[in-house]
């Protein structure tokens, strides 16, 4: 099983003698992200499981379209931050793909995958109006737009963690203003319903590491 690296930078992290906490070189004490897993339902089942973060998937997903990936951080603990991906046909680009990241404050998954600098999104969203909405765990929930040119990418918050959806490429943002009804995978009776998921290849794109 590979090592995990730090989920800002992708590079190596270790555990400190005195505190139970992992450390990388360039930022210090961070959650440890481990590799991509396939979307196999019993991968998907796990780590939802050992989750304090919500594991979102759209149910039923857009026509076409499969889970084709899953991504946690976390150490012996719960996971403080999990990426689930999707691949499926585009409007405008044969394929698309789409990553929802549910996170903690401070853990900078979201900000990797968004390709943004940092861990949060910064204080400029505040000032403006929401761009779209989803429904996250039944509950009407309000994304903003953020200014990055190769991908498009939306935060949020939703039952009190950060809600990035990121797609590529930039031309395929539509999916995310198509209706997107989220459900929690920690739910049991939201899990029960897995069989109805399709599944795909694991993608290359959860293993994006931007340099931060």
């Amino acid at each position: 099983m590979p090592e995990p690296v730090c989920v800002r930078c992708g590079g190596p992290v270790g555990l400190t003698v005195d505190v139970p906490a992992w450390h990388c070189p360039t930022h210090g004490e961070v959650e440890p992200l481990h590799a991509p897993l396939p979307a196999e339902h019993y991968h998907l089942r796990d780590v939802a499981s050992s989750s304090a973060v919500p594991v979102w998937i759209p149910l039923p997903l857009p026509v076409g379209w499969a889970v084709s990936g899953v991504r946690r951080t976390g150490g012996t603990g719960p996971a403080r931050a999990v990426a689930v991906s999707y691949t499926g046909p585009g409007l405008a680009a044969r394929t698309a793909e789409m990553v929802i990241v549910a996170e903690e404050p401070g853990v900078g998954l979201g900000a990797q995958y968004a390709g943004i600098v940092g861990t949060d999104p910064g204080p400029e969203i505040t000032g403006l109006p929401r761009d779209t909405a989803v429904t996250a765990g039944g509950h009407p929930t309000s994304l903003w737009s953020l200014p990055v040119s190769d991908r498009s990418a939306y935060v949020g918050e939703a039952a009190g963690c950060w809600l990035w959806i990121i797609t590529w490429p930039v031309t395929e943002w539509m999916v995310v203003h198509d209706g997107l009804a989220l459900h929690d995978l920690r739910v049991v009776d939201i899990r029960t319903r897995l069989g109805e998921v399709p599944v795909s290849a694991l993608t290359p794109r959860l293993s994006l590491d931007p340099p931060r």
